[in-house]
């Protein structure tokens, strides 16, 4: 019907986001795959001019990034080609600032478990996590659910290193830290709630800055919290 021109029945923003959401929730096997395919016909859709009202948002970006989280490859190459959308998705919001809205702190939440969940523990999977959350630092979104993310992500020398004297636990405690103890430009655009003073881990826009699968191959060197508190 929108087809023949009935633009009361045009799908909108809000209704793609809800069919990617739920894929991303369900079960279906490839469902990373099926949200990013939803998510290019989407841009398709808005770029031609045919439905404007398609044009994804931050919403559309944090489903597709939460759908590859979560999706159970069965073989390596399958976790290849999740990782594969989720670095591709975030890329192409980031180039596309302001367009399709700005990353938030669920964006880099849903980067750092996609980076726990797919990728098996060792220096690779410890880099391109560390790498992420530098970004997000630049962008000033760090919050107590990135946070969380990043515990997953990282074995616990590594998240100790990065947390510096803003985590208050040690290893095999329950995590507990103290986020204004970072530097206030790491935080700067996180909500006063993901950002409370005590905060407990669970499993529960620097316009310019790009992000590029090299970048993501790479972590920020001696970038840790001393080195920030020193300057």
């Amino acid at each position: 019907m929108a087809r023949a021109g009935d633009k009361a029945v045009t799908p909108d923003v809000v209704c793609y986001n809800a069919v990617i959401n739920a894929y991303g929730w369900s079960d279906q096997p490839g469902r990373a795959l099926k949200c990013y395919s939803i998510l290019q016909h989407m841009v398709e859709l808005s770029d031609s001019g045919e439905n404007m009202l398609a044009r994804p948002d931050i919403i559309t970006c944090n489903s597709v990034l939460n759908a590859c989280a979560f999706d159970e490859p069965k073989t390596e190459s399958e976790r290849e080609d999740i990782m594969k959308v989720m670095v591709d998705t975030l890329e192409m919001f980031q180039k596309q600032m302001p367009k399709f809205g700005y990353p938030d702190h669920a964006t880099f939440a849903q980067v750092l478990l996609a980076i726990a969940r797919q990728m098996p523990p060792g220096d690779k999977r410890y880099e391109m996590a560390e790498a992420a959350f530098w970004q997000c630092c630049r962008a000033g979104h760090v919050s107590v659910l990135v946070v969380s993310s990043l515990e997953q992500a990282l074995s616990w020398s590594r998240f100790a290193s990065v947390m510096g004297s803003a985590l208050r636990s040690k290893e095999g405690e329950k995590t507990s830290y103290d986020l204004k103890l970072f530097p206030r430009s790491w935080t700067r655009h996180a909500s006063k709630k993901g950002t409370d003073e005590k905060s407990r881990a669970s499993r529960k826009r620097d316009r310019g800055y790009q992000v590029t699968k090299q970048s993501f191959t790479q972590s920020k060197n001696q970038e840790t919290l001393k080195a920030a508190d020193g300057s």
